[in-house]
């Protein structure tokens, strides 16, 4: 019984915590061109952090060399981010565009039901290939409007820094796409530095990266592609074939090593998706510190390994960068 009083308190006093984290340190995402909360103060370009009131702008796009008059009509929109220290592995956390539906008995599926019509702005979490997700950030824990014309969330990132490395990717629309700038490019810092062509993820010029997990000490990388994409089945036309190039989903995670080809890592299914939804922000996590993972096994008995999955859910939904 006091074992059991013990871990009531903890669960209490915990959240607090984690959500104090969140609001100091980000998490660090982007919305898109049509969101309401674009107000010429913050662009598409942007990378934002949560504030007491909406959403904030912690790095200008314009740092990045990046477009963003706005209301000129003359803008980027970023939707793919990355401080270059991504694990690669489960679980995934992702969220969709305003039109993706979601299998049945999924959050996806539930946030994007008529009279909700939420699904774009949140946060969900995956293990794929069990087939399912769970919502793990609310839009509103980032400030975010909600409903069908409300803000989408379309880049997340963790542990950025102004100084350090952020690795991203533009859209197909954006204004600086041309002749040495392609939206499946990844470029490191500034719009003008390649870090990796599209060819060497083997997508075409005209995909569109619009996601992407990074570890670029190891060079190697998850990603994903926009509904437009010619590498995509509602692009091509052609009959869906998971991670077959031509063929394959905007909701079907793929895998690189920057040599020239790309693999699937986890088909639309596997993440409680269909074939015609599109993820457009993707990230993983490091896992919690050993002390939070300790303290947690210590107060409910039961092995570490259990709670680590568990606990890894819970510091990103509350914004925790475990170091």
């Amino acid at each position: 019984m006091k074992r059991l009083v013990l871990l009531l308190g903890l669960l209490l006093i915990l959240p607090t915590w984690l959500l104090d984290q969140a609001m100091a340190d980000g998490p660090y995402f982007s919305i898109d061109p049509a969101s309401p909360s674009i107000d010429g103060n913050i662009t598409p370009d942007d990378v934002l952090i949560p504030g007491p009131s909406g959403p904030v702008v912690f790095i200008q796009g314009s740092s990045l060399g990046l477009k963003d008059n706005f209301f000129g009509g003359v803008f980027d929109n970023l939707d793919a981010l990355s401080n270059g220290t991504d694990p690669i592995r489960n679980p995934l956390f992702f969220s969709v565009d305003r039109v993706a539906v979601g299998l049945p008995g999924t959050a996806v599926f539930d946030q994007a039901r008529p009279g909700v019509a939420s699904a774009a702005g949140d946060v969900y979490q995956a293990l794929p290939p069990f087939g399912n997700n769970g919502l793990v950030i609310n839009e509103n824990r980032l400030g975010l409007r909600p409903g069908f014309f409300g803000d989408d969330l379309d880049a997340l990132g963790h542990d950025l820094r102004l100084s350090g490395p952020k690795y991203f990717s533009i859209d197909a629309l954006s204004a600086s796409v041309g002749p040495n700038v392609h939206p499946s490019d990844i470029f490191l810092n500034n719009i003008n530095n390649v870090f990796a062509p599209f060819s060497s993820l083997g997508l075409d010029p005209n995909d569109d990266l619009d996601a992407l997990v990074l570890d670029a000490k190891d060079r190697i990388a998850l990603f994903s592609l926009s509904t437009f994409s010619p590498s995509t089945f509602t692009a091509s036309g052609t009959a869906y074939a998971p991670g077959v190039k031509g063929q394959l989903s905007p909701a079907d995670i793929l895998v690189t090593d920057f040599s020239g080809s790309f693999s699937l890592y986890a088909a639309a299914a596997d993440l409680g998706l269909r074939p015609d939804d599109n993820i457009d922000a993707l990230e993983t996590i490091p896992e919690p510190s050993a002390l939070i993972l300790g303290i947690i096994g210590t107060f409910v008995g039961v092995g570490v390994g259990t709670w680590r999955r568990r606990a890894v859910i819970a510091a990103f939904a509350f914004g925790l960068r475990p170091r």
